[in-house]
């Protein structure tokens, strides 16, 4: 008769072990002196003994504590007479969980494990890591200090953005603490470079966003282009995140990246047409003026007294331009 493979397993998250019978009958229990030892004080002494004839296996309950399970069928209490099974099955003693496969089972497709990619490995240098996160804070300055230099000093952006500055290092912790748990490695570098490069990217597309609606005199092409591009690059950088803190291959990465980031922008779009105001009746303000933008930056003035003000400064840079090509 061939082998049985055992698997032994508890519940909750405890490491399963495996045994291998090759002589039957064969004695499972507490006690010292039986073929399989269980470590679970639910489980009897001597709890069943494994056997074999012509046609399979068999099973004979010894003891009646706790009872004794084949899938979902409980044994008589009392009665300790054989049971025929087929393998692959399970039994239930106590808290104990009893896989039985025969040995020449088929095992599950080996898992390969990711390798790193040479654009991982760039990825992870510490120069790259650190510049990236050092352009990220610097056009996460410039662009703030650009819609709200007239109103407040430099220093005061400074300080309102320390916390747009943090975004990527604290991106990069929680993946490091998630790669430590399913690679027991923690590749901070890498997520570093990740989460700077995204965070990047997503403040020169809300940039590029009006760049394009100014130059196609239409907010919706830049929206939909915007959406493409950005559906594109996040289900990649996600996709790359995936294989960068799991074994997870290549196509289901791709899935993932591809299913969550068109996700959240689907999201995002719905939301932004539900709570965007009709401003069909006006005109497309150039770039030079979009920080003075009553849209983008209520105010407690009215509105006369807002175009007052914005056409005081148009006039002021128009002097200054027509002074500077006299000179």
């Amino acid at each position: 008769m061939e082998s049985l493979i055992i698997r032994v397993s508890k519940g909750g998250r405890s490491q399963p072990v495996f045994h291998r019978a090759d002589k039957f009958p064969f004695r499972i229990g507490r006690a010292y002196d039986n073929d399989l030892i269980i470590a679970d004080e639910t489980v009897s002494a001597h709890h069943l003994e494994i056997h074999t004839n012509e046609d399979g296996f068999q099973v004979k309950s010894i003891a009646d504590e706790n009872g004794t399970w084949i899938g979902k069928e409980q044994l008589d209490e009392g009665q300790h007479d054989l049971h025929n099974f087929s393998v692959p099955t399970t039994i239930n003693i106590g808290r104990t969980h009893l896989d039985l496969h025969a040995a020449h089972s088929p095992v599950e497709p080996t898992l390969i494990i990711a390798r790193s990619s040479r654009l991982s490995e760039i990825a992870s240098t510490i120069w790259l890591a650190l510049s990236l996160s050092l352009v990220y804070m610097l056009a996460t300055f410039y662009f703030s200090y650009q819609q709200f230099s007239l109103n407040n000093d430099w220093t005061e952006i400074l300080v309102n953005r320390l916390l747009y500055f943090a975004i990527p290092i604290a991106i990069a912790t929680v993946m490091s603490f998630v790669s430590r748990v399913f690679l027991h490695s923690w590749r901070y570098l890498l997520q570093l470079t990740i989460a700077s490069f995204g965070c990047l990217v997503f403040i020169l597309s809300e940039e590029l966003n009006a760049v394009i609606s100014y130059f196609f005199t239409n907010q919706a092409a830049a929206d939909f282009l915007i959406l493409i591009f950005s559906g594109i690059f996040f289900a990649w950088l996600l996709a790359w995140q995936m294989r960068a803190i799991s074994t997870t291959s290549v196509k289901r990465a791709a899935f993932v990246g591809i299913g969550v980031a068109w996700t959240v922008l689907g999201i995002r779009t719905v939301q932004d047409i539900v709570d965007r105001p009709d401003f069909s009746t006006q005109p497309t303000m150039h770039n030079l003026v979009q920080r003075f933008d009553i849209r983008l930056s209520p105010s407690e003035e009215s509105v006369p007294e807002f175009i007052s003000d914005v056409a005081e400064d148009l006039e002021l840079g128009l002097a200054q331009e027509l002074a500077r090509d006299r000179s």
